[in-house]
């Protein structure tokens, strides 16, 4: 079934209390592998990028939620994977690697966790190591205004506005490294200009 025909309900909600707002949303490719990266700030962040597109796409979640009987059921609709987050999740790694060489849509937070304070945090080289093995394109995304409308402390959330922003597609050259440490220093520039692509917005 295709999950972007429920994408009006979640989406009528946000323009009624969030009056949320989409810019961008043609910068995303139809079809083939692409990774979408936003900033990750509010409980909120992988409904209000998903609704924004005409695309199903699928995406890690904490592993934690899949312990919960019907959240699991719908999440894992939605296109949901689990996660471990407090280690390298080798199964995730690869579910990330099969949607993408499926030619499928990935959304993908550089940051990995939520922003305690709504600002960018330390980033991860995760987003640039999956890309450069798929021949993934990146979309940046920036999400302004959920953090105020629910961020990491509150248990509900606030009626404030939120805006969000699709950027151009990004690619990686294709190179090899003569070591490990150069390979790093790569994916770290790649990411790096990636999260400035971001936090343009911000």
């Amino acid at each position: 079934m295709n999950v972007t025909f429920f994408r009006w309900i979640p989406l009528l909600y946000f323009k009624i209390f969030h009056r949320v707002r989409f810019y961008g949303c043609e910068n995303v490719p139809d079809s083939g592998p692409v990774v979408i990266a936003p900033n990750h700030i509010s409980f909120y962040d992988p409904i209000i990028v998903a609704i924004g597109i005409k695309r199903d796409m699928e995406f890690m979640a904490w592993d934690r939620l899949f312990s919960i009987p019907i959240l699991n059921r719908v999440i894992r609709f939605f296109g949901a994977f689990p996660v471990e987050l407090t280690k390298f999740d080798k199964s995730a790694y690869i579910n990330a690697l099969k949607a993408l060489n499926n030619g499928h849509a990935l959304m993908l937070f550089p940051e990995g966790r939520r922003s305690i304070d709504g600002k960018i945090k330390e980033y991860k080289l995760g987003l640039a190591r999956i890309v450069f093995k798929t021949n993934a394109q990146i979309v940046p995304v920036t999400i302004v205004g959920a953090y105020a409308a629910w961020p990491k402390h509150k248990k509900l959330p606030r009626p404030k506005r939120i805006l969000v922003y699709y950027h151009k597609p990004m690619t990686i050259e294709k190179r090899k490294f003569q070591d490990m440490k150069t390979r790093n220093e790569f994916f770290a520039k790649v990411t790096n200009q990636v999260m400035e692509v971001i936090g343009s917005k911000l």
